[in-house]
């Protein structure tokens, strides 16, 4: 929220934008009506028109900033998604044991949603290591399983003494 003090009725006016207008944007557009006014003299409505006028001009020219950085932004989303793409490709192809995570939380309504890359090297050293499973989804859920129960084993064994909750 912004206001300024007009100095024709000495009230602050209070201008409500969605976007970000700094007080010196507008203070040098009102100079400049100002210095405008005062070389000639112009009826108060004229001059709360051409005040109007600025202020709108201001707030289109914020709206388009916006969407223009809405665009970059997008193209910036799209090129990292891209360069995620490449990477994956990359680590799946290798001959070293590989798997990652990503959690992105997007879609609030279903809430988050995890998703796990691996190559085979990472398959090979999950049945290597004793796990057994009919594909490759089975041996990652019991990999998951057994990651899980490993952190939630050394939380109790570093946390459960000094905690209240149990």
């Amino acid at each position: 929220m912004l206001s300024y003090p007009n100095k024709y009725n000495n009230k602050n006016r209070v201008y409500t934008m969605t976007d970000e207008i700094t007080q010196t944007q507008i203070d040098s557009e009102l100079s400049a009506v100002d210095e405008k006014m005062e070389d000639s003299v112009l009826s108060p409505d004229l001059i709360e028109a051409i005040k109007k006028q600025v202020t709108a001009e201001i707030v289109e020219e914020m709206k388009e900033k916006r969407v223009y950085e809405e665009k970059e932004r997008d193209i910036r989303r799209e090129s990292e998604d891209l360069e995620r793409a490449n990477y994956i490709a990359r680590m799946k192809d290798s001959d070293e044991p590989w798997c990652e995570m990503d959690s992105k939380v997007r879609d609030t309504e279903h809430g988050s949603r995890v998703q796990m890359e691996w190559n085979d090297a990472f398959i090979v050293y999950l049945k290597e290591a004793g796990l057994q499973g009919s594909d490759d989804e089975q041996l990652i859920q019991q990999y998951l399983t057994l990651l899980l129960r490993d952190t939630v084993d050394k939380y109790e064994e570093r946390y459960a003494k000094d905690s209240d909750f149990q």
